[in-house]
């Protein structure tokens, strides 16, 4: 990486000189630019959140997926049922109550984590939300609130999910013991493009008759709820933001918009998981119009697979996805990135993980030797929903012990600018974030690479290496 910083600067010397001798007026044949690191804005609502009085369980996260907002997934062009219940087919976990507790964001993860776990295993889990809450590791406190990007961090990281006995609920608590092992290893979280309309539906259902339940978000008030039906409807001309975290777990298009204490412009309602015991609404349960202003709107689906896949993780970014990065003058919206790893004892490279931010994304991903720095595995594809993704190798790679290793990828995102996801402090959010020189790189041409720390304090790449013992 010095390497490449010292040729560019040397070469743009020789340029400089050889303009300064030329003679006034002279025509240079020499026309080039150079691409500039530009970061994309932060999420306007969590700006907006940072500034408001009253703070609800749900807060915005800083990335603004705004851009993928009605995107269709190619996947989602079919024919869906009128009706389709997950708790119908057994692929649903139990109602929980978060009680006091501001973190509706953690059941609706879970809700979302454990039913997926049912449809793909069979297997019925009950995970730990009192874990989640304490140890996601942001600056807002274990009862104060979250969001999606918080628990996929949380769990990418490996610190979770954990099991329910090992770190019992318990609303008022903020410490959970140390150590604990996961009881799954979450490898892919996607992004559900929000929908924009009533009729803008479709994308949800594929996700709930693929995967399993969709961890969505709306804004709750008694004034929109019907009890007698239970119902919940918010029109689209209120100005109200989301502040609570709910489990989409099936849908019925024809119920009746006559059910709603105000009446939505048509049939159709999503069937709710929410987290406030088996007592409230329909044993735990309620219906949402399809035409309600904040449901649908901010989506995730959260899968898993068993531990044994992998035995060690390699990365910089336990906070996860905060912020993205992409270049000046780049009409291809491409950017590089790469990640530099020691290994800590003889292991195998199996798989690579990273932030996808765009719907209908091209990568590649290379592992370079770090002695030699030739490429020594690569692989190549698209992913159609944006999220996070773990993307085994074509072939594993031996990494000894102490070899230095890179990986690197190139990130194509049609229509967007910032491919490329890092981490980095922001006050109120993400404070703790660290890095250290020598780390974390990007690029926007795979040639000319520079250190994330130079262009951000503390700010590293989201990469991820994932490796089995030799």
């Amino acid at each position: 990486m010095v390497k490449h910083n010292k040729m560019t600067v040397i070469f743009l010397l020789i340029v400089a000189i050889m303009l300064a001798s030329m003679p006034a007026g002279a025509i240079t044949p020499l026309n080039f630019s150079i691409a500039m690191p530009v970061q994309a804005p932060l999420n306007p609502a969590f700006i907006a959140y940072q500034g408001q009085q009253i703070k609800y369980g749900l807060m915005p996260s800083t990335v603004d997926l705004s851009h993928t907002k009605g995107q269709m997934l190619a996947q989602a062009f079919t024919v869906y049922p009128p009706k389709y219940d997950l708790r119908a087919l057994g692929k649903v976990t139990p109602v929980r109550d978060q009680g006091s507790s501001g973190c509706c964001w953690a059941f609706s993860t879970y809700g979302s984590l454990e039913s997926t776990i049912l449809v793909s295993t069979g297997q019925s889990l009950d995970l730990s939300e009192n874990n989640l809450k304490n140890t996601a590791g942001f600056d807002w406190g274990p009862n104060s609130g979250g969001n999606d990007m918080l628990s996929t961090a949380y769990l990418t990281r490996w610190s979770g999910p954990v099991s329910e006995s090992a770190d019992p609920y318990n609303p008022a608590s903020t410490t959970s013991p140390a150590g604990l092992p996961a009881v799954k290893h979450v490898q892919n979280v996607y992004y559900i493009p929000a929908k924009t309309s009533g009729t803008d539906i479709y994308n949800i259902k594929y996700a709930i008759m693929s995967l399993g339940a969709v961890d969505s978000t709306i804004y709750y008030s008694s004034t929109y709820y019907q009890a007698t039906t239970h119902s919940y409807y918010q029109p689209a001309s209120n100005t109200n933001t989301p502040n609570h975290g709910i489990t989409i777990v099936g849908w019925d298009d024809n119920y009746s918009a006559s059910n709603f204490t105000i009446r939505p412009p048509g049939n159709g309602a999503f069937i709710v998981k929410n987290s406030w015991g088996k007592s409230w609404g329909e044993n735990g349960y309620f219906y949402v119009s399809y035409y309600d202003k904040n449901i649908g709107t901010d989506n995730a689906v959260f899968t898993a697979a068993n531990t044994s896949n992998y035995n060690n993780i390699y990365q910089y970014d336990p906070l996860g996805w905060i912020g993205s990065f992409g270049y000046t003058g780049s009409t291809s919206a491409t950017g590089w990135f790469e990640n530099k790893f020691t290994a800590t004892s003889n292991q195998k490279l199996k798989a690579v993980g990273f932030y996808i931010p765009q719907v209908n994304s091209q990568y590649e991903i290379y592992v370079l030797n770090g002695t030699t720095n030739v490429t020594v595995a690569a692989t190549s594809g698209t992913k159609s929903t944006p999220g996070y993704y773990t993307i085994p190798l074509a072939s594993q790679v031996n990494i000894p012990k102490n070899t230095v290793f890179t990986v690197k990828v190139k990130l194509t995102t049609p229509g967007y600018k910032y491919p490329i996801s890092v981490e980095y402090p922001v006050s109120g959010y993400s404070s703790g974030a660290k890095a250290s020189p020598g780390q974390s790189y990007i690029s926007p041409n795979g040639v000319t690479w520079t250190d994330a720390t130079s262009i951000k304090s503390n700010m590293n790449v989201c990469l991820k290496a994932y490796t089995v013992n030799a």
